[in-house]
């Protein structure tokens, strides 16, 4: 009899100490006026140039932050070339890059440069500027940014609830001294040429 009066007192013990906690209700930290680009993954884009002792196999390249990568183009495991979106022309073009293998081989190499400058296309141009904004013509772009190998292009657009801003993902296929194409998240391609 002691042994179940031992433990209907644990019982009575257990549920008296549990008690409901009240529920704070916080301010959601989610702004309406503007919108927050929340991504699953980091960007692991590098800012700088290349160097002078950039060759046919590797690249030479000076960080912003003053450190020097000697990068292979090709990688030593699938002998898979990276993609070098813009041309080796200046060594005064900036550039960003993403790497693989930790950090031994190059994954995507863009002029950055090459790509801030007026380009055309059937429906309008666009002017694509080195601080991240765009003017256009007949485009709803106004604002870009390289973000792990891919470019990210902005607009802003009219809501029932106000302006919100939209962001495309879409990657470079050709950057050349004529040409930009841009390959969209639903696989349409979009040529620009020179102004």
């Amino acid at each position: 009899m002691k042994r179940y009066l031992t433990i209907i007192l644990m019982f009575a013990l257990l549920f008296a100490g549990c008690k409901p906690t009240p529920q704070t209700t916080e301010e959601s930290p989610i702004k309406t006026d503007t919108v927050e680009v929340v991504t699953a993954l980091p960007d692991t884009t590098i800012w700088g140039y290349l160097g002078e002792d950039t060759g046919m196999s590797t690249l030479q390249f000076i960080t912003d932050q003053g450190d020097t990568l000697e990068i292979y183009r090709t990688s030593q495991y699938t002998g898979e070339d990276g993609r070098l979106l813009g041309e080796v022309r200046n060594l005064s073009d900036r550039f960003a890059i993403t790497l693989a293998e930790g950090g031994e081989t190059l994954l995507t190499a863009i002029n950055a440069t090459q790509l801030a400058q007026e380009w055309d296309t059937e429906d309008g141009s666009i002017d694509i500027k080195a601080d991240g904004s765009i003017e256009s013509t007949n485009l709803p772009y106004n604002g870009w940014k390289l973000w792990n190998g891919h470019i990210l292009l902005t607009s802003q657009q009219q809501r029932e609830y106000g302006k919100a801003t939209r962001i495309d993902t879409m990657d470079i296929e050709v950057l050349d001294e004529d040409s930009l194409i841009i390959r969209s998240h639903i696989n349409q391609l979009i040529s620009f040429s020179k102004k």
